[in-house]
């Protein structure tokens, strides 16, 4: 006995192309973004298949919401990392600039003992008026006076952190007349 019935048609689907297109739109709406590189994977793989809209729009969205997130995390990681830098720039500059200062501050006084006596002093201890912070650098050291080799000005030095001549640590300010 023969079927005259029509034959019924269905329309093809893409259950992964759907199923990636709802985890990027879940991913992009519900979860801000950390959804949307699984459903922009499911989409790819579903472009293989035909129908490909909902996978196309699962693409699109997929990609939107996985940029979100790598631009997301590309800025938290830079800013933690400028963050980290500047935190270990700013602990080692900070002694640094500390014993400029003072150098800075006690050059003119040198200068000023130099006119008065002739020569300069032996030690910074010997300028009238220094308190004992400013005869020590940051770490505890003596500032020590050098005077040049032709005999018109000076340097302040500081031995660094590690209050040794000659290790590259030292910090200096020069003075001419």
């Amino acid at each position: 006995m023969p079927n005259n019935y029509p034959p019924q048609y269905r329309t093809p689907s893409n259950g992964l192309g759907i199923a990636g297109f709802i985890v990027s739109l879940v991913g992009i709406v519900g979860s801000c973004g950390l959804l949307c590189p699984v459903g922009l994977l499911m989409s790819i793989i579903a472009m293989r298949r035909e129908p490909r809209g909902f996978a196309i729009a699962g693409l699109i969205i997929g990609l939107l919401g996985s940029l979100w997130i790598f631009i997301a995390l590309g800025f938290i990681i830079l800013t933690g990392g400028v963050v980290a830098a500047a935190v270990a720039l700013g602990i080692a500059a900070i002694p640094h600039a500390a014993a400029v200062a003072e150098m800075v501050q006690l050059a003119p006084q040198v200068e000023q003992y130099r006119q008065a006596n002739g020569s300069l002093p032996a030690a910074v201890s010997q300028l009238p008026n220094v308190t004992n912070e400013q005869i020590t650098d940051p770490w505890g050291n003596a500032y020590l006076i050098v005077p040049d080799a032709t005999g018109n000005g000076f340097t302040l030095v500081s031995m660094g952190p590690d209050g040794q001549p000659s290790t590259g640590d030292e910090i200096d300010f020069r003075s001419t007349r």
